[in-house]
């Protein structure tokens, strides 16, 4: 029989594989990521100039956005493109005067000769997913052009892109910008986030020619393809990773564009971005539970389909962690020897740390691929992996929720129309407490206790972490 110490030892292994298996795959994407712009520039060198535009529409998602809106629907009819060859819908959910705001802007465009028109729903069934299927019904275009109502458009965007639209090219993928980088530490670290993110999993994936996610702040895709998938799922969160998945399982690839940049609005508060990466862990969960075994059975190589699994399973990592922790700390307490003997044995420290300390300087490589100062920003990546780690909760338990099916709720983004340093958050689109937030609060205060257990035992990497966890979880839940 299996005694609690050995039990406890089992349960850290296995739920510290999603973070090693994640881990190493970084080292391989990050190496594959210096070759993206070789790459890309082969792709549009043998890109044909666009000599027939096709006609296009531009999607507009919209949910409470009032501060953002008619900046939105301005970038959409500003683009450099053939009046007659473009359509544009505002997919508005509104519960707030966003509707009147938008619907005014859009008869002003209506004079103005644009085709535009906005679709107004007073039941968000779907939620964002429900909302684009439902403007898919109006779309005349060859090409969907979907946006965010934050986004702003580069005016080239159609003319850089179309050409690149190969058969067999399901979308194309545009770099996320930021609006206001500078604005608070929560937005520069969340920027950096980020970037990071489109280096790895968008820009290393296309090199190595393996599935990824596209961005659903802005990007290209064909109408044809999406009607041939179903468009997308409305019982998934990430309509995003979703309608990826429906593409890749079809054997239709995707291109990531990293020199078209669409600027959209970072979270100035912790909250706001926990609440996002929660929502996105969940979509991610369900996605799994969904296109877990059409993945196997797919004819995709084995390769794609390890890489497939790993792009759906990075919310287990914070599941990883917060067992590791709190059953390090617990060993440490029972004084259990074969639990603690594992954070003392040099294969083990040597298999985690070699990974977790290059992957906390690959954010030093993203600043310089982004032309941002590195020295400016040492806090920045320091402060990154402590807010992103104080999201290990919220993130844990909307992966369970994803993975079993629980019933869930769509979290959009506020929306605040901030720009570089400027601009107020305060007041507008309060974000309240909920059930998880309670659950948090407890927990935080809970391993914030257990910190004093790992100091006062010499842990002192381990009490730091649990303490600078307590004191962020805890500062993000009053700042809201």
């Amino acid at each position: 029989m299996i005694n609690l110490d050995t039990l406890f030892l089992l349960i850290i292994i296995s739920t510290s594989l999603p973070f090693l298996a994640i881990s190493y795959n970084y080292l391989i994407l990050i190496t594959a990521a210096i070759n993206y712009n070789m790459k890309i520039k082969k792709i549009m060198e043998s890109s044909k100039r666009l000599i027939n535009p096709p006609k296009i529409t531009i999607i507009i998602s919209s949910f409470n956005e009032r501060y953002v809106i008619e900046r939105g629907i301005n970038s959409a009819k500003s683009i450099a493109y053939p009046k007659d060859k473009l359509q544009i819908i505002v997919a508005d959910d509104s519960t707030d005067e966003t509707f009147q705001i938008a619907k005014n802007k859009v008869n002003e465009l209506l004079t103005e000769g644009y085709d535009i028109q906005i679709i107004h729903r007073d039941r968000r069934e779907g939620f964002k997913a429900g909302a684009l299927n439902n403007s898919l019904k109006f779309a005349k275009g060859d090409y969907i052009l979907i946006m965010d109502a934050d986004s702003i458009l580069p005016k080239d965007i159609l003319m850089k892109s179309i050409p690149l639209m190969e058969e067999g090219r399901a979308f194309i993928s545009f770099k996320i910008g930021h609006f206001n980088r500078d604005y608070s530490w929560v937005s520069k670290a969340c920027a950096l986030s980020v970037d990071t993110y489109e280096t790895l999993e968008r820009a290393a994936r296309n090199v190595l020619n393996l599935p990824f996610c596209l961005s659903g702040a802005c990007s290209l895709i064909r109408k044809d393809y999406l009607e041939r998938v179903g468009g997308w799922s409305q019982d998934i969160l990430t309509d995003d990773m979703d309608i990826s998945c429906k593409f890749f399982l079809k054997g239709k690839n995707g291109l990531f564009i990293k020199d078209i940049i669409v600027p959209g609005e970072d979270p100035p508060i912790l909250e706001a971005w926990k609440r996002q990466t929660a929502r996105n862990a969940e979509g991610i969960a369900q996605c799994l539970r969904k296109y877990f075994l059409s993945i196997l059975r797919s004819k995709i190589c084995i390769i794609s389909k390890i890489e497939f699994i790993l792009l759906l399973i990075w919310p287990f990592a914070s599941i990883g962690w917060i067992t590791t922790t709190l059953f390090g700390v617990l060993s440490l307490l029972f004084k259990f020897q074969v639990t603690s003997s594992l954070f003392q044995n040099p294969i083990y420290i040597i298999s985690v740390m070699t990974p977790a300390t290059i992957i906390f300087f690959i954010p030093c490589y993203v600043l310089k691929l982004y032309d941002q100062d590195i020295k400016k920003n040492l806090l920045t990546i320091i402060l990154m992996y402590y807010y992103q780690l104080s999201m290990a909760i919220s993130i844990s338990i909307s992966c369970i929720k994803g993975i079993f099916g629980l019933k869930h709720e769509f979290f959009r983004t506020p929306k605040y129309g901030l720009k570089d340093s400027e601009g107020q958050w305060k007041g507008r689109y309060r974000i309240f407490m909920n059930k998880i937030s309670i659950l948090e609060l407890l927990i935080a205060f809970i391993l914030g206790a257990l910190s004093v257990i790992a100091f006062l035992n010499s842990s002192y990497f381990l009490g730091l972490n649990l303490l600078t966890f307590s004191i962020i979880t805890i500062w993000s839940l009053c700042v809201r």
